[in-house]
């Protein structure tokens, strides 16, 4: 057994000791190569969040955009069946607008959270 010094705080330290007891500099690689190390670092380095705000407007948008599919064809078959029912242009003409409004705001939160991590 022969004694080392720390490089973190220039003590004596044992060459079998894994970290230095004075200041906890880890002396000995662990099972894990210095390799792994590096990839785990730089793999939590490039975690990105996203923003809340992005992440309601999909909340919002996506089931405006799925609920207005469903009423503009809903009001198409309406249309189609009964040629003369109102309430089926009224459901034609809403699920057009709100499937529209969806699907540009999908696009833009789409968009927006793509630049954030930009």
């Amino acid at each position: 057994m022969s004694l080392v010094k720390c490089p973190e705080c220039q003590s004596e330290v044992s060459d079998r000791a894994s970290s230095c007891p004075k200041c906890g500099f880890p002396l000995k690689e662990s099972a894990v190569s210095s390799k792994e190390k590096i990839v785990t670092v730089n793999k939590a380095e490039n975690i990105e969040l996203t923003s809340k705000k992005w992440k309601i407007m999909k909340l919002v948008f996506w089931p405006m955009f799925i609920i207005g599919l469903i009423l503009f064809f809903n009001g198409f078959m309406v249309m189609m069946i009964e040629k003369e029912n109102e309430s089926g242009v009224i459901k034609f003409a809403i699920g057009s607008l709100m499937s529209f409004v969806g699907f540009i705001g999908l696009i833009v939160s789409k968009f927006g959270s793509w630049w954030q991590h930009r």
